[in-house]
Order: C-alpha cells, then structure tokens, then sequence
C-alpha cells in the first residue's frame, strides 16, 4: 500500500514494523540462549544457529526501521532528508571544489575489473582531441553504440571532474529497467544543451566513454588548460555527428541507451560494490539507501506503507492553478498533500509524472533554473511541446536512492501548480528591513 496515506498512519506503520522486528530479534536471541544450554547436544546448535541467523535478520531490519523514523522525523521537521545530506560530498560543487587525490592502485584495480575502467569519482581527466575522439567511432558516431554527440565537440581539449561513473543507468525507452554501461562516465558541468537536437530542454549529463578521456595525475593537475571560449575551433570530419540530429526522429545518447548497455542482473554481489568502487555515492549514504530499500522491501511483503509516502489528499479544498514562472524566482515546493490532489490514479498531472524521489523535498525553498516546453520522446524520436510548460529547479536533480544508486542524475520536473512563490523575505532583504527599523528615529 504505496499509494495516498494519512501521515500518522504511514509513522503508525512504520512503528509497527519495528516493533515486530524488534521483537522477532529478542525471541530469536531467546531461542539461541535456549539451544545452547537446555537443548539436548544434537539439535542445541542447529537451533541456536538458526536462531543466531533470525537474530541477524531480525537486528539488521530493526536498524532499517530506526532509521526510516528518523527520516521521517526528519521530513515532519522539515529537515534535509538523511540521505541527501549524508551525500553531500558527490554533489557537482563539493566534487569541483575537492583536491586531486591520488587512489591506490587495489581501487584502480578494482574499478577495472567492476567498471571497464581505472576511473572513479573526483578523478581530474582531460578531454581527448576531437581527432583522437573521431578514431574510435563509427560511421554513425557512435562508439560502442553510444553516439559522441555535436553538444560535446566544445569539450575537447578541456579538463574536467569525474561525476559519475554510469555502470547503472535506467532504460526509459525499451525495458524500463536498470542497465549496465561499460567504461562510461558523467563530469560535473558537461550538461546538453540541445542545441544539435531541435532545442531540447532536458538538460541530461552527457556520458563519456573512458576511450574519450585522459586521466591527469595529481602532479599534472596544475598545468595550465587552453581557456574556455564561446566559439570552439572548427573541426575536421564532423559530418559523421549529423547522425540523429535532423527532425522528424531524433537520435540521442538518452535514445540510444538501451543498444549501448546491458541487463543487470537482480541480485548480483559484483552490482552491490560497484557503487562504492566508484565513488558515486558516500559509504554512510550508501548504507541509508541499502537499509531503507530492504524495509521498503519488507514492507511490501506485509502490505506496509513505503518510505517516502504521500501525506492525505486535500480534497475539497481550495483548486490550486498553474503558476507561471521565470528563471531565478524563489519558489517553494508545496506540501505532499497538495501535490497528491492534483495528480490522478497514476500519480500524474497533465501527463507528467511525479516521482517519489520528489517527495524529499517537499518544503524546500529553492529557485527555478530554467522553464522547460520541448522535450525529444525518447521511445519515438520525435520533438514533444509540452501544452503546459515544466520547470527546473536549481540543484534539485534525482538522487537515484530508490533504484539503488542509479547514475544518471537527472533534472527533475516540476508543474507549476506543485510549487508556490516564496513571499518570505531574503536574508538581505531581512538584514536591510532590520537595519531599517534601528535607524527610525523613537
């Protein structure tokens, strides 16, 4: 039962939950404590063995119920969800801002074996030449089924950090599951700007095959950079780019992704590290997302309510309308509540989605980036006009908890009506109305 919940009876199933695991844990230690000293010495330890595993069970999903009430009392406070906040540090700014570290050489190993190459998170590399870019692709402009497009010809020749590696990355085209891409990366700020795609708006990380990159040491990171300019060289042969960037059907490394990746498999020890291995998401990060995934898992097993959960409809309330906006307005996301009685049984309004990643910030002041109209479906090609537009919002893009640490970290898209103006004051505005009031002569 995932769906619309009363707030106090999502936390009432959450407390539930605990508390039967807690109680699972004390039985099972009892039943150990039991086989070992009053059963008999051929079923004493198989039964306190068996027990000793209930136990562990037991412990580990009482710890993911903890938790989950933490976060939930996060949430009710209006605190930055936990797992957010522990994340902190593979964040585009912190990445940028850290220094060069040198990795060692059982890591380099391992990402090798795991990822189909040596690079991980926070690495510094530098964007090969177009010519050497231009020896590894077909005559489609692909490597590996996946197209080097025109937007990332500016690129060449600069420096970058690694964002992501994209050993996990979801198939919205065709299998709407998790795939696996082999020697691929994300780098903080290299963002399409669809100016090769009809004037796409969807604002996706470009994916970087580690063929493209060269990966500068430690020592190399302070030699000087050709500086960035707003008309890059021309280049030779970059005719074999036009593959997909003509109307009606578009072809984009989003649309390609399926052909240029491969299945992961459910339960796979290899898939579990890789996240680590690659540095996309911080290890305390990592252990909140796991626990939580095997409570929600739990959860739906006994037809529980999932973390995060809608609060209740407001039905019969006032009728929320569209709110128009512009790039930089300060804007505030509206409850779950509110967002819930706008979506229908899909959780939909106006045939746009609402995640559930997005219910972690509901609350959250922020500011719009951008307004979003035009948008290539990724299933057809073609260019899509959104009738009612869409909004980005600055530094709120998807976490990829929920489907354990995907990679792409996607803008997410807001309605207008699932946010409100922010009429509270700014700090300046605060600090000038405060230094007014003490200048007013009594």
């Amino acid at each position: 039962m995932t769906g619309v919940t009363r707030p106090d009876f999502a936390l009432k199933s959450y407390v539930k939950t605990t508390v039967a695991c807690l109680v699972l844990l004390a039985v099972a230690l009892l039943c150990a404590l039991l086989g070992l000293y009053w059963l008999p010495k051929g079923a004493g330890p198989v039964v306190a063995a068996s027990s000793l595993l209930a136990a562990l069970v037991a412990a580990t999903l009482s710890c993911a119920g903890v938790l989950v009430l933490v976060r939930y009392r996060r949430g009710d406070l209006g605190e930055r969800d936990l797992f957010l906040e522990l994340n902190r540090s593979r964040e585009p700014a912190a990445i940028e801002a850290g220094p060069a570290v040198r990795r060692t050489g059982g890591r380099r190993w391992l990402a090798r074996r795991l990822l189909g190459h040596e690079l991980v998170v926070g690495d510094l590399v530098e964007v090969k030449p177009w010519d050497d870019i231009r020896s590894t692709l077909d005559e489609q402009g692909c490597l590996e089924n996946l197209p080097f497009m025109p937007e990332m010809l500016a690129m060449c020749g600069r420096r970058a950090r690694v964002f992501r590696c994209a050993h996990r990355l979801f198939d919205y085209r065709k299998t709407r599951r998790m795939r696996h891409m082999e020697g691929a990366v994300l780098l903080v700020g290299a963002v399409c700007d669809g100016s090769s795609h009809g004037a796409c708006e969807a604002a996706c990380h470009t994916i970087w095959k580690s063929a493209w990159l060269r990966r500068v040491e430690p020592d190399d990171a302070m030699i000087c950079v050709p500086a960035a300019t707003d008309r890059p060289e021309p280049v030779q042969d970059a005719a074999v780019l036009k593959f997909g960037t003509e109307a009606p059907r578009y072809a984009c490394q989003l649309t390609q992704l399926n052909a240029a990746s491969r299945p992961i498999g459910n339960w796979s020890f290899i898939n579990f590290l890789r996240p680590l291995v690659a540095g996309n998401v911080a290890p305390a990060a990592f252990v909140v997302g796991w626990l939580t995934h095997l409570f929600n898992e739990l959860q739906h097993h006994r037809q529980g309510v999932s973390f995060p959960a809608f609060e209740v409809a407001v039905r019969g309330g006032e009728r929320l309308e569209e709110t128009r906006l512009n790039a930089a307005d300060q804007v505030v996301v509206r409850p779950s509540a509110e967002i819930r009685a706008t979506l229908n049984d899909r959780f939909e309004h106006r045939g746009m989605g609402f995640e559930t990643d997005m219910l972690k910030h509901c609350g959250r002041r922020c500011s719009v980036q951008a307004e979003v109209k035009r948008l290539i479906d990724i299933v057809s090609g073609e260019m899509r006009t959104m009738k009612t537009p869409a909004y980005v919002l600055r530094d709120i893009h998807f976490s990829g908890e929920r489907q354990l640490f995907n990679a792409q970290y996607e803008p997410l898209f807001w309605r207008g009506v699932w946010l409100r103006r922010d009429e509270s004051p700014s700090p300046a505005q605060h600090t000038k109305t405060t230094l007014a009031i003490r200048e007013t002569p009594s």
